[in-house]
């Protein structure tokens, strides 16, 4: 088999949850002649088939920890890749775009990442207290059930009778005061 494609040039791009490893070539790089793996050893190999690299491109590369290596290799049917790097817990080839341009995505294990969680800050303005919300929707719903209540119960006893009880003012008082208070004065809403 024939080496067509020429790896152009490496990028390696340290983020907080993994690395990305950038790979140009002169040609497009298909999705089939791809692989690649973790080792227990602490490397992570990506071959490309029918591929070859300038071995003294590697002179060139610049990367920061917790890369601690790379290394190139040329074979007789392809080039590898190797990265000595902390754990990967994945990885994926991405063409983003560029057909001459592969992307691979390297992440760590979750378990890595707490103490960047740890550190990250909230955007925006914390959330409203959910218990008090809760705790409020049930006061509300409520008054507003026994309000309708009192009312109806306050239209049925009053059925044939000229005077009203106290049942249907107090129901329909307590339902004007749960809206107005609702919609009003209530200012956390």
């Amino acid at each position: 088999m024939a080496k067509d494609i020429s790896i152009t040039d490496l990028q390696v791009e340290v983020k907080k949850n993994g690395i990305f490893l950038k790979i140009h070539s002169d040609k497009p790089i298909p999705e089939n002649t791809v692989t690649g793996w973790f080792s227990d050893n602490g490397w992570f190999y990506a071959t490309i088939m029918n591929a070859y690299i300038d071995t003294n491109l590697i002179e060139r590369i610049k990367y920061s920890a917790p890369v601690q290596n790379i290394i190139v290799h040329n074979s007789a049917e392809s080039v590898q890749i190797s990265l000595a790097v902390p754990i990967i817990e994945t990885h994926e080839f991405l063409w983003p775009g560029n057909p001459r341009e592969l992307l691979v995505s390297l992440r760590f294990p979750l378990e890595s990442l707490k103490p960047v969680f740890a550190d990250a800050k909230p955007i925006g303005k914390p959330n409203v207290n959910l218990e008090s919300e809760l705790n409020y929707s049930r006061i509300r719903n409520a008054a507003l059930l026994i309000g309708v209540s009192l009312s109806v119960a306050g239209v049925v006893a009053s059925d044939g009778q000229e005077a009203l009880g106290w049942e249907l003012p107090t129901g329909l008082g307590l339902l004007i005061v749960t809206y107005i208070y609702d919609r009003y004065i209530r200012i956390d809403k």
